[in-house]
């Protein structure tokens, strides 16, 4: 039987950037979701918000985290964001590689490895993003035509960006762990991945996660990001072997974040 508890991700990324914005839309999203003990919310404020978000959500059932963190907890680091100061804001996620980070600040899949571990040391749970880094198509359903190697090609690039990103994780800390599928292509972009490729490739990360770390593998819960709106996500969810979703742009308003939490709901409940 599945335990996994489904979850709705929204990250805010730098679209709202002033406190009151901040608060009303943390404020509204309390209300809404209140007694909603069903799914698993978890705002993703920018990094100026974090702490009036986590005093609105303060007692609630939301959760809320941070878009990204330095590798080590405490030094010399200018600039960056101390996973110690998001303990002590008593957040309990962290974005983890976002393709953003990746390419415009050249983290690797060692960097990200160092901050899951970090997280996991601090019970803090990471968002890790995975996912193709190439330009591609969003409309990818004949991709097999296009490209005869695009299945081994897809499998060989997610399982290096799995082990890599979670190479010496304790496998008993595997339930903290959320996998979130972003390829590049699809983020910030008019149309998200096609279902029948979202169910291949997180087909492709349950069975790199399993043979890494066994049958604990299942714990980990896996979301997909990418152009995600209420109309796709009810197709991705009733197709892909998925546990919610990562929401980006489509979810800044907050009652288009209640649709997507009421169709995670209806179809994983």
């Amino acid at each position: 039987m599945n335990k996994r508890k489904p979850i709705v991700i929204m990250n805010w990324s730098m679209r709202q950037n002033l406190v009151a914005e901040a608060k009303e839309y943390a404020g509204e999203i309390r209300e809404r979701e209140s007694e909603n003990q069903v799914i698993e919310i978890v705002l993703l404020p920018s990094m100026g918000t974090i702490q009036q978000v986590a005093e609105v959500l303060s007692g609630s059932l939301i959760h809320f985290g941070a878009q990204n963190m330095a590798v080590i907890d405490q030094g010399e680091l200018s600039g960056e964001f101390s996973i110690q100061s998001l303990v002590e804001m008593q957040g309990k996620f962290v974005e983890l590689g976002h393709w953003e980070r990746r390419k415009l600040y050249n983290e690797t899949d060692e960097t990200i490895n160092k901050k899951v571990k970090l997280a996991l040391q601090y019970n803090v749970s990471p968002i890790v993003c995975i996912g193709e880094m190439e330009e591609n198509e969003a409309n990818n359903v004949l991709d097999e035509i296009k490209n005869p190697n695009y299945e081994k090609d897809l499998k060989s690039e997610l399982f290096l960006r799995v082990f890599n990103s979670l190479y010496g994780i304790d496998r008993d800390k595997l339930d903290k762990i959320v996998i979130a599928y972003t390829p590049a292509w699809a983020v910030g972009k008019t149309k998200a991945a096609s279902a029948p490729h979202i169910k291949r490739a997180v087909s492709i990360i349950r069975d790199s996660l399993k043979e890494m770390f066994g049958e604990k593998a299942k714990n980990t819960r896996i979301v997909y990001g990418g152009t995600v709106s209420p109309e796709n996500t009810k197709i991705m969810l009733n197709l892909a072997d998925l546990d919610g979703v990562l929401l980006g742009r489509f979810g800044s308003k907050p009652e288009r974040l209640h649709e997507t939490v009421e169709v995670v709901r209806q179809a994983k409940c």
